[in-house]
């Protein structure tokens, strides 16, 4: 749908794991499902396919998980950047690596926040909520990274 044409927000799942595809889906829908669209995509293909196609709306919320086959993460953070021409879709790193090398490079890169994968219902809960209520222009790095320990 061309921008603008749509109040809802649209948040992106791309993560080649059906399951955690599913649960975070879940979890999302606890959260005030009517303001919001979601798109699930499972490779890093789809990912930039649908980033590509004109016309689109984009999302103003991309969970990814850079671990997806055919791309690295790391490409795939320069790729939405490069489609996303200045609407700084916040792009949230979901991945099971906590290495701090990798949460340097993928936030220099633009990513806007680190996760890395719950276990838990309420922790993937506690980090939703966290995502939907951080100030950006006012988060400090550390509050850009969420880890259960």
């Amino acid at each position: 749908m061309p921008e603008g044409t749509n109040s809802k927000q649209i948040i992106c799942l791309a993560d080649n794991d059906e399951d955690d595809r599913m649960m975070l889906h879940e979890v999302l829908l606890t959260f005030n499902p009517n303001s919001f669209d979601i798109i699930e995509l499972c490779s890093a293909e789809q990912l930039t396919e649908h980033l590509c196609k004109p016309g689109i709306r984009f999302p103003d919320y991309i969970f990814l998980d850079p671990a997806m086959h055919g791309m690295s993460g790391f490409e795939l953070i320069e790729q939405i950047r490069k489609a996303d021409q200045g609407r700084r879709v916040k792009i949230i790193i979901y991945t099971i690596g906590s290495f701090a090398s990798s949460m340097e490079r993928a936030f220099s890169l633009g990513a806007d926040f680190y996760a890395v994968k719950p276990n838990s219902y309420s922790d993937l809960t506690n980090l939703v909520k966290i995502v939907f209520q951080t100030h950006w222009d006012a988060a400090e790095p550390q509050d850009r990274i969420f880890h259960v320990r």
